[in-house]
């Protein structure tokens, strides 16, 4: 086996040209660019968390695949970006903390805000919502506006960016982790109204079979939903995938799906 000493021949210490000592400075520096440049590529699987919610993600085989109006739009995103990644449906707190905490992370569909920002970088927007008050059926028709409800008790899931909204208008907010319970309890009177995106409140009213007891009230504001990524993705990573989810939607592949659901 040839050694690297008999390839480069090595003068004395002492009587080592100045070129030889530039020469070996040169080859250390470019070493080390490889090594910076190796360390900057791209993740090798980025981990998307997201909720289920009909029909915006939802899973059909016990989790191994996720479809629905928004998870279509990321997969085609992803696909075109050519990028490794996999979905998973878990809880919402957990969703949103592992793409807060956890490199080569994201999280969909995540309300824009402020508060928020800082914590994520964006990409979308993915989709568009409609947050909606739910109560009582008896009640539709009469109860039009949030100002009259605002001696109520209004159940909102814990980590729903709804809290924020409602509680900085000092509305009286219940937290529940369970959206089941927040709908029985809405259903036996120990909450007057239920806030939450529209998609969410007909898959749960649908779900419970409930559409002789409560109703979809009012509508209250619109939002734009995102994809929010770890901040430690890089902005290349980030770029590419805005600019595939540009194309997705300028030559119609994204009303195509919205059409499927």
């Amino acid at each position: 086996m040839q050694r690297f000493s008999d390839t480069f021949h090595f003068l004395p210490t002492k009587k080592r040209p100045a070129v030889w000592s530039l020469t070996l400075a040169v080859f250390c520096l470019a070493c080390l660019t490889c090594l910076t440049e190796a360390g900057a590529q791209t993740p090798n699987q980025i981990l998307i968390t997201t909720e289920e919610l009909i029909p915006t993600s939802m899973s059909i085989d016990g989790g191994k695949t996720v479809i629905g109006r928004t998870a279509d739009k990321i997969h085609e995103m992803m696909r075109r970006s050519g990028l490794a990644y996999r979905i998973e449906i878990m809880n919402w707190n957990r969703a949103y903390e592992l793409a807060r905490t956890q490199p080569d992370t994201c999280v969909f569909s995540m309300a824009y805000t402020v508060e928020r920002a800082p914590f994520f970088k964006w990409v979308g927007p993915v989709a568009k919502g409609t947050w909606v008050i739910v109560g009582p059926k008896q009640q539709s028709g009469k109860i039009t506006q949030l100002n009259q409800i605002k001696d109520g008790t209004i159940g909102v899931d814990l980590g729903d960016v709804i809290n924020e909204y409602l509680k900085s208008r000092h509305f009286n907010v219940v937290n529940s982790n369970d959206d089941d319970i927040s709908l029985k309890n809405l259903i036996v009177g120990r909450l007057d109204f239920l806030a939450t995106d529209i998609d969410d409140a007909n898959a749960r009213i649908a779900r419970g079979h409930i559409k002789d007891q409560v109703a979809i009230l009012f509508n209250f504001n619109s939002v734009d939903y995102y994809l929010a990524c770890n901040p430690q993705i890089g902005n290349d990573v980030i770029d590419k995938m805005m600019t595939n989810l540009k194309k997705i939607k300028a030559d119609g592949t994204a009303e195509k799906i919205d059409a499927r659901y």
